[in-house]
Protein backbone atom coordinates (compact mmCIF):
# COMPACT_ATOMS: atom_id res chain seq x y z
CA UNK A 1 0.00 0.00 0.00
CA UNK A 2 1.04 3.85 -0.29
CA UNK A 3 1.48 5.95 2.25
CA UNK A 4 3.15 9.85 3.42
CA UNK A 5 6.77 8.81 4.31
CA UNK A 6 6.36 10.15 7.82
CA UNK A 7 3.49 7.47 8.29
CA UNK A 8 5.68 4.52 7.21
CA UNK A 9 7.28 3.09 10.09
CA UNK A 10 3.29 3.43 11.73
CA UNK A 11 2.19 1.10 9.14
CA UNK A 12 4.60 -1.44 8.86
CA UNK A 13 4.33 -1.88 12.51
CA UNK A 14 0.68 -2.69 11.92
CA UNK A 15 1.46 -5.23 8.93
CA UNK A 16 3.85 -7.16 11.77
CA UNK A 17 0.80 -6.80 14.27
CA UNK A 18 -0.99 -8.81 11.51
CA UNK A 19 1.13 -11.46 11.29
CA UNK A 20 3.72 -9.97 8.40
CA UNK A 21 6.85 -12.61 8.01
CA UNK A 22 8.20 -10.04 6.43
CA UNK A 23 7.89 -6.28 5.66
CA UNK A 24 9.64 -3.99 3.55
CA UNK A 25 9.47 -0.21 3.45
CA UNK A 26 10.36 1.17 -0.19
CA UNK A 27 11.13 5.15 -0.53
CA UNK A 28 10.36 7.17 -3.20
CA UNK A 29 13.85 7.54 -4.70
CA UNK A 30 15.33 10.35 -7.59
CA UNK A 31 18.40 8.95 -9.25
CA UNK A 32 21.03 11.60 -10.13
CA UNK A 33 21.96 10.78 -13.63
CA UNK A 34 25.02 12.85 -13.50
CA UNK A 35 26.68 10.41 -10.42
CA UNK A 36 26.91 6.65 -10.62
CA UNK A 37 24.57 5.30 -7.84
CA UNK A 38 24.12 8.50 -6.42
CA UNK A 39 19.91 8.61 -5.68
CA UNK A 40 17.85 11.23 -3.67
CA UNK A 41 14.62 10.07 -0.95
CA UNK A 42 11.68 12.01 -2.01
CA UNK A 43 9.58 12.80 1.09
CA UNK A 44 6.78 14.59 -1.42
CA UNK A 45 5.05 11.56 -2.66
CA UNK A 46 4.01 8.56 -1.32
CA UNK A 47 6.10 5.45 -0.65
CA UNK A 48 5.05 1.82 -0.82
CA UNK A 49 4.95 -0.50 2.41
CA UNK A 50 5.04 -4.04 1.68
CA UNK A 51 4.37 -6.86 3.84
CA UNK A 52 4.38 -10.50 3.37
CA UNK A 53 1.75 -13.09 5.60
CA UNK A 54 1.33 -16.67 5.32
CA UNK A 55 -1.56 -18.04 3.23
CA UNK A 56 -4.49 -18.39 3.37
CA UNK A 57 -5.29 -14.77 4.57
CA UNK A 58 -8.74 -14.67 5.00
CA UNK A 59 -11.57 -12.14 4.82
CA UNK A 60 -11.79 -11.29 8.19
CA UNK A 61 -8.36 -10.95 8.99
CA UNK A 62 -8.11 -8.31 6.22
CA UNK A 63 -10.85 -6.56 7.64
CA UNK A 64 -9.48 -6.18 10.96
CA UNK A 65 -6.19 -5.04 9.25
CA UNK A 66 -7.84 -2.37 7.48
CA UNK A 67 -9.55 -0.49 10.72
CA UNK A 68 -6.57 -1.23 12.08
CA UNK A 69 -4.65 1.03 9.62
CA UNK A 70 -7.30 3.72 9.68
CA UNK A 71 -7.25 4.29 13.34
CA UNK A 72 -4.28 5.44 13.30
CA UNK A 73 -3.05 8.90 13.70
CA UNK A 74 -1.55 9.45 10.26
CA UNK A 75 -0.47 12.17 8.71
CA UNK A 76 -2.61 11.58 5.19
CA UNK A 77 -5.03 8.98 4.44
CA UNK A 78 -3.37 5.88 3.14
CA UNK A 79 -3.62 4.19 -0.63
CA UNK A 80 -5.82 1.59 -1.81
CA UNK A 81 -4.84 -1.54 0.60
CA UNK A 82 -3.92 -4.78 -2.21
CA UNK A 83 -3.91 -7.96 -1.35
CA UNK A 84 -2.38 -10.73 -3.74
CA UNK A 85 -1.30 -14.42 -3.95
CA UNK A 86 1.88 -14.71 -4.21
CA UNK A 87 3.06 -18.51 -5.79
CA UNK A 88 5.98 -19.96 -3.56
CA UNK A 89 8.84 -20.06 -5.87
CA UNK A 90 11.23 -23.71 -5.49
CA UNK A 91 14.42 -22.20 -5.10
CA UNK A 92 16.41 -24.65 -4.40
CA UNK A 93 15.47 -24.87 -8.46
CA UNK A 94 14.99 -21.64 -9.98
CA UNK A 95 18.33 -20.62 -8.96
CA UNK A 96 19.99 -22.75 -11.77
CA UNK A 97 18.67 -21.22 -14.63
CA UNK A 98 20.98 -18.26 -14.03
CA UNK A 99 24.04 -20.85 -14.62
CA UNK A 100 24.34 -22.34 -17.95
CA UNK A 101 27.37 -23.89 -20.18
CA UNK A 102 29.79 -21.74 -20.22
CA UNK A 103 33.09 -21.51 -23.13
CA UNK A 104 36.34 -20.21 -22.14
CA UNK A 105 39.09 -19.39 -24.48
CA UNK A 106 38.99 -21.84 -27.72
CA UNK A 107 39.22 -25.10 -25.87
CA UNK A 108 37.44 -24.66 -22.12
CA UNK A 109 33.52 -25.56 -21.19
CA UNK A 110 31.99 -25.79 -17.38
CA UNK A 111 29.30 -27.55 -17.31
CA UNK A 112 27.17 -27.19 -14.26
CA UNK A 113 26.07 -31.24 -13.49
CA UNK A 114 22.60 -31.06 -14.50
CA UNK A 115 23.26 -29.72 -17.67
CA UNK A 116 23.84 -32.14 -21.02
CA UNK A 117 26.59 -30.98 -22.96
CA UNK A 118 28.52 -33.20 -25.70
CA UNK A 119 32.32 -32.10 -26.32
CA UNK A 120 34.18 -31.79 -28.90
CA UNK A 121 37.52 -33.42 -29.93
CA UNK A 122 39.52 -30.64 -28.78
CA UNK A 123 37.60 -29.32 -25.61
CA UNK A 124 38.10 -30.28 -22.12
CA UNK A 125 35.18 -30.42 -19.81
CA UNK A 126 34.87 -29.15 -16.24
CA UNK A 127 31.74 -30.53 -14.23
CA UNK A 128 31.65 -27.83 -11.80
CA UNK A 129 28.37 -26.58 -9.56
CA UNK A 130 28.13 -23.07 -7.72
CA UNK A 131 29.10 -23.45 -4.33
CA UNK A 132 30.65 -21.85 -0.96
CA UNK A 133 34.32 -21.18 -2.71
CA UNK A 134 35.45 -19.15 -5.19
CA UNK A 135 35.83 -20.08 -9.28
CA UNK A 136 33.18 -20.98 -11.12
CA UNK A 137 34.54 -19.72 -14.32
CA UNK A 138 31.67 -16.41 -14.05
CA UNK A 139 34.37 -14.06 -12.88
CA UNK A 140 36.35 -12.71 -15.01
CA UNK A 141 40.02 -13.67 -13.17
CA UNK A 142 39.30 -17.00 -13.01
CA UNK A 143 38.10 -17.14 -17.29
CA UNK A 144 41.64 -14.82 -17.67
CA UNK A 145 43.29 -17.97 -15.58
CA UNK A 146 41.75 -20.28 -17.81
CA UNK A 147 42.52 -19.38 -21.11
CA UNK A 148 46.01 -18.81 -19.95
CA UNK A 149 46.33 -22.26 -18.81
CA UNK A 150 45.48 -23.44 -22.42
CA UNK A 151 47.98 -21.48 -23.46
CA UNK A 152 50.87 -22.99 -21.11
CA UNK A 153 49.99 -26.39 -19.44
CA UNK A 154 51.55 -28.97 -21.46
CA UNK A 155 51.32 -32.63 -21.38
CA UNK A 156 53.16 -33.95 -18.44
CA UNK A 157 54.16 -31.12 -16.57
CA UNK A 158 53.59 -30.08 -13.21
CA UNK A 159 51.44 -27.07 -11.97
CA UNK A 160 50.97 -25.15 -8.93
CA UNK A 161 47.53 -23.58 -7.82
CA UNK A 162 47.66 -20.83 -5.19
CA UNK A 163 44.84 -19.39 -4.00
CA UNK A 164 42.63 -22.68 -5.44
CA UNK A 165 38.98 -21.54 -4.15
CA UNK A 166 37.11 -24.15 -5.77
CA UNK A 167 39.75 -26.14 -7.74
CA UNK A 168 38.56 -24.79 -11.35
CA UNK A 169 41.95 -23.75 -12.18
CA UNK A 170 44.05 -26.83 -10.40
CA UNK A 171 41.06 -29.06 -12.41
CA UNK A 172 41.84 -27.20 -15.68
CA UNK A 173 45.53 -28.18 -15.30
CA UNK A 174 44.74 -31.70 -15.11
CA UNK A 175 42.44 -32.32 -18.04
CA UNK A 176 45.05 -30.27 -20.00
CA UNK A 177 47.68 -33.06 -19.46
CA UNK A 178 49.69 -31.56 -16.44
CA UNK A 179 50.96 -35.08 -14.69
CA UNK A 180 50.30 -33.67 -11.27
CA UNK A 181 48.99 -30.24 -9.61
CA UNK A 182 49.69 -29.47 -6.51
CA UNK A 183 46.62 -26.81 -5.11
CA UNK A 184 47.03 -24.44 -1.99
CA UNK A 185 44.29 -22.63 -0.02
CA UNK A 186 43.92 -20.90 3.27
CA UNK A 187 40.64 -22.48 3.86
CA UNK A 188 40.58 -25.68 5.05
CA UNK A 189 36.82 -25.93 3.88
CA UNK A 190 37.93 -24.83 0.57
CA UNK A 191 40.30 -27.51 0.05
CA UNK A 192 37.87 -29.93 0.89
CA UNK A 193 35.19 -28.30 -1.59
CA UNK A 194 38.56 -28.38 -4.21
CA UNK A 195 39.35 -32.33 -3.78
CA UNK A 196 35.41 -32.66 -4.17
CA UNK A 197 35.16 -31.32 -7.21
CA UNK A 198 38.39 -32.69 -8.27
CA UNK A 199 36.98 -36.59 -7.33
CA UNK A 200 33.89 -35.43 -9.64
CA UNK A 201 35.66 -34.55 -12.41
CA UNK A 202 37.61 -37.99 -12.20
CA UNK A 203 41.30 -36.15 -11.73
CA UNK A 204 41.62 -36.58 -7.95
CA UNK A 205 44.68 -38.78 -8.61
CA UNK A 206 46.98 -36.14 -9.65
CA UNK A 207 45.86 -33.43 -8.31
CA UNK A 208 47.20 -32.72 -4.05
CA UNK A 209 45.22 -29.78 -2.34
CA UNK A 210 46.15 -28.86 1.03
CA UNK A 211 45.60 -25.90 3.14
CA UNK A 212 48.23 -23.58 3.14
CA UNK A 213 50.61 -21.35 0.99
CA UNK A 214 53.82 -20.16 -0.21
CA UNK A 215 56.39 -19.68 2.72
CA UNK A 216 55.90 -20.26 6.20
CA UNK A 217 52.48 -22.07 5.63
CA UNK A 218 53.91 -24.23 2.66
CA UNK A 219 51.45 -27.45 3.04
CA UNK A 220 54.49 -30.24 2.32
CA UNK A 221 57.96 -29.48 4.25
CA UNK A 222 59.60 -32.74 2.59
CA UNK A 223 59.09 -30.52 -1.00
CA UNK A 224 61.20 -27.59 -1.84
CA UNK A 225 59.47 -24.93 -2.77
CA UNK A 226 61.76 -23.53 -4.81
CA UNK A 227 61.23 -24.84 -8.32
CA UNK A 228 58.73 -26.97 -7.68
CA UNK A 229 56.11 -26.57 -10.59
CA UNK A 230 56.26 -25.80 -14.36
CA UNK A 231 53.22 -23.50 -14.07
CA UNK A 232 52.81 -21.76 -11.22
CA UNK A 233 48.84 -19.90 -11.39
CA UNK A 234 47.75 -17.49 -8.73
CA UNK A 235 44.59 -15.31 -9.08
CA UNK A 236 44.23 -13.76 -5.74
CA UNK A 237 44.03 -10.26 -4.64
CA UNK A 238 46.62 -7.61 -5.64
CA UNK A 239 47.94 -7.02 -2.80
CA UNK A 240 48.49 -10.68 -2.56
CA UNK A 241 50.26 -11.04 -5.41
CA UNK A 242 52.46 -8.05 -5.05
CA UNK A 243 53.45 -9.44 -1.76
CA UNK A 244 54.09 -13.00 -2.89
CA UNK A 245 55.92 -12.52 -6.42
CA UNK A 246 59.14 -13.29 -4.96
CA UNK A 247 58.02 -16.49 -3.87
CA UNK A 248 55.82 -17.14 -7.01
CA UNK A 249 58.81 -16.68 -9.17
CA UNK A 250 61.42 -18.61 -7.57
CA UNK A 251 58.36 -21.62 -7.23
CA UNK A 252 58.48 -21.35 -11.06
CA UNK A 253 60.91 -23.81 -12.34
CA UNK A 254 63.62 -22.23 -15.11
CA UNK A 255 61.75 -21.99 -18.10
CA UNK A 256 58.39 -21.93 -16.33
CA UNK A 257 55.72 -19.99 -16.34
CA UNK A 258 53.59 -17.90 -13.66
CA UNK A 259 49.79 -17.08 -14.47
CA UNK A 260 48.50 -13.79 -12.07
CA UNK A 261 45.24 -13.00 -12.15
CA UNK A 262 42.83 -11.04 -9.72
CA UNK A 263 43.36 -7.13 -10.19
CA UNK A 264 41.67 -4.48 -11.99
CA UNK A 265 42.70 -3.08 -15.69
CA UNK A 266 44.24 -0.31 -14.29
CA UNK A 267 46.39 -2.13 -12.17
CA UNK A 268 47.94 -4.13 -15.45
CA UNK A 269 50.67 -2.02 -15.62
CA UNK A 270 52.08 -1.59 -12.45
CA UNK A 271 51.84 -5.35 -12.06
CA UNK A 272 53.39 -6.04 -15.03
CA UNK A 273 56.46 -3.63 -13.82
CA UNK A 274 56.34 -5.48 -10.34
CA UNK A 275 56.41 -9.26 -12.36
CA UNK A 276 59.31 -8.03 -14.33
CA UNK A 277 60.79 -6.45 -11.20
CA UNK A 278 60.43 -10.24 -9.82
CA UNK A 279 62.43 -11.74 -12.43
CA UNK A 280 60.16 -12.96 -14.91
CA UNK A 281 60.83 -12.28 -18.99
CA UNK A 282 58.56 -11.80 -22.01
CA UNK A 283 55.71 -10.51 -19.64
CA UNK A 284 52.27 -9.76 -21.31
CA UNK A 285 49.10 -8.11 -19.81
CA UNK A 286 45.46 -10.08 -21.17
CA UNK A 287 42.97 -7.53 -20.45
CA UNK A 288 38.86 -8.25 -19.61
CA UNK A 289 36.34 -5.93 -19.27
CA UNK A 290 37.24 -4.77 -15.58
CA UNK A 291 39.98 -7.52 -14.89
CA UNK A 292 43.52 -8.40 -15.90
CA UNK A 293 46.53 -10.89 -16.00
CA UNK A 294 49.75 -11.12 -16.47
CA UNK A 295 51.83 -14.33 -17.50
CA UNK A 296 55.25 -14.45 -17.78
CA UNK A 297 58.25 -16.78 -17.84
CA UNK A 298 61.00 -17.03 -15.72
CA UNK A 299 64.71 -17.62 -17.54
CA UNK A 300 66.08 -20.91 -18.10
Amino acid sequence: MCCDSADAEMVADVLRIAGAEGVAIEPAILLDDDADFTYTERTDVPWTVRGTVPAPFEVSARRALRRHLTSLPLRTPIGRLRVLDVRPEQWSEAWKRFFGVLHVGGRTVIRPTWEKYRAKPEEIVIDLDPGTAFGTGQHETTRLCLEALEDVVAPGCTVLDVGAGSGILAIAAAKHGARRVRALDLDASTVAVAKENAERNGVAARITAAAGTLGEAWAWPRIAQTACADVVVANISSTAVRAMLPAIVEAVRPGGSAVLSGFLVVDADAMVRAARRAGLRAVTRHDGLEWSSVLGRRPD
